[in-house]
């Protein structure tokens, strides 16, 4: 199976978080349970989860979500 590049958005300050994965159905869940009970692997993310609480703005995108719409993230990633 192909793997899928996915980013989370944190809409606030429109930094994203970024991983690959091969299985994407199964990665929300668990993802976000871990988020939740702050126990995510990045601690830059479960920071910002953490710190943010219920005033959090974040989006989930597959990367030709973000390739296809920029305003997504409001900047034009092809300008990298």
């Amino acid at each position: 199976m192909a793997s899928q590049i996915y980013a989370i958005a944190n809409i606030g300050n429109k930094k994203l978080f970024v991983g690959e994965t091969s299985r994407l159905s199964r990665l929300w869940p668990p993802l976000l349970a871990q988020l939740n009970s702050g126990k995510y692997p990045d601690t830059e993310l479960q920071a910002v989860w953490n710190r943010e609480g219920e005033k959090r703005h974040f989006s989930f995108h597959l990367l030709e979500d973000l390739i296809d719409d920029s305003d997504i993230i409001g900047i034009d990633i092809n300008s990298f």
